[in-house]
């Protein structure tokens, strides 16, 4: 469906795929700024609860969001005739998605130790110090990974916007292509 010379559909998943990737964004930026109240020993028990089950939900929401890149990318290069392996930009976009995977499995058994450790210390562990150093300690060895995956998110982004294609007659915005660049000669 085409108004005005925009494809409707393209335009939809293209802003779909953009706002996906801005609220993965966002939603761990939250996280971070949560995981601070969460390893501080100082802070309200239970308010570092809270805090670790809003933090563990948002990790959730994340991992679907995550999950749901690859395939509105998929579809997304059917509706634009984009092959899905052909193209340098787009194989380098799917290498960070790999990266950002495996990155993704190294964060995973960290993601649960907060919200584990903080109910045992509720319900009366004795090894609280242990406890929460585990907590500290581990929040902050997934701090490398956290600023891994956000740079591997803003370069794969990045990629996006510097290969965009005018819909009408797909020609690249701010790149010359070859084709164009004979049309002009």
């Amino acid at each position: 469906m085409e108004i005005g010379g925009v494809n409707l559909l393209d335009i939809s998943f293209r802003g779909v795929h953009a706002l996906m990737a801005a609220a993965w964004l966002l939603f761990d930026f939250i996280v971070f700024w949560l995981h601070f109240q969460i390893k501080n020993p100082d802070y309200p028990l239970d308010a570092r609860i809270e805090r670790a089950k809003v933090m563990h939900g948002i990790d959730t929401v994340v991992a679907y969001i995550f999950l749901l890149m690859l395939p509105t990318g998929v579809i997304l290069c059917f509706i634009t005739d984009t092959p899905i392996f052909t193209t340098a930009w787009l194989s380098w976009k799917h290498l960070l998605y790999g990266l950002i995977i495996v990155d993704a499995l190294y964060l995973l058994p960290i993601s649960g130790t907060a919200l584990r450790n903080l109910k045992a210390i509720k319900d009366g562990a004795e090894n609280v110090d242990e406890l929460n150093q585990e907590i500290k300690r581990k929040m902050n060895q997934a701090m490398p990974a956290v600023w891994l995956v956000w740079i591997l998110v803003f370069a794969a982004s990045l990629i996006s916007v510097l290969n965009l294609k005018v819909p009408k007659g797909q020609e690249y915005i701010f790149r010359k292509t070859e084709a164009a660049v004979e049309m002009k000669k």
